[in-house]
């Protein structure tokens, strides 16, 4: 019996791990992108990463990979052995299915921002949830009230955030018009 009760509390507290639950104090309130004095040493190998990967090309192919990797798991933004899942209406479990579920379309949290605006990454709601700044680029729209956090937390919510890299995967993708191929 204490396997099934341990078993059913890792279950949900996965579940709930890619929910937006409301909040009066989001853990990402101030500032978007938290930092602190370990990742001071690791700045500037980040900085080079970063600064080889914005001349990286753009493949979709490499970014369904990382949605794969990172995203895809049925208790976020895949798909649970009952259909279920897909946190925020957000299915990224194959090319086809991420492709026509972000690209031009409203996000769920902020309908008035598309997920993806392709070849404009700054105004990707995706860029913005990838690298947590959706409180200082839409202040209005993610203002937190008494138990309500409109546009939930950095992604990916379970996992360490994506690497600067990864990031800029995602940002030439979309600067690149977001293509499928």
């Amino acid at each position: 019996m204490n396997l099934l009760r341990w078993t059913l509390a890792v279950l949900t507290t996965a579940m709930l791990g890619c929910s937006d639950p409301p909040t009066s104090t989001p853990p990402d309130a101030s500032p978007d992108v938290a930092t602190d004095a370990g990742e001071d040493a690791t700045a500037e190998d980040g900085a080079a990463e970063d600064a080889a990967a914005q001349d990286a090309p753009a493949s979709f192919s490499e970014v369904q990979a990382l949605f794969t990797r990172t995203c895809a798991m049925p208790a976020c933004h895949g798909r649970g052995p009952d259909g279920g899942g897909g946190s925020g209406g957000l299915f990224l479990t194959d090319g086809v299915t991420s492709h026509s579920s972000m690209v031009d379309r409203p996000s769920d949290q902020v309908s008035s921002v598309r997920l993806v605006v392709p070849g404009d990454p700054d105004n990707s709601y995706l860029v913005m949830k990838v690298e947590g700044t959706m409180r200082s680029r839409l202040p209005v729209q993610c203002a937190v009230s008494p138990g309500r956090n409109p546009c939930g937390v950095q992604m990916p919510q379970l996992a360490a955030p994506l690497t600067p890299a990864e990031r800029a995967l995602i940002r030439n993708w979309i600067l690149a018009g977001a293509p499928m191929m």
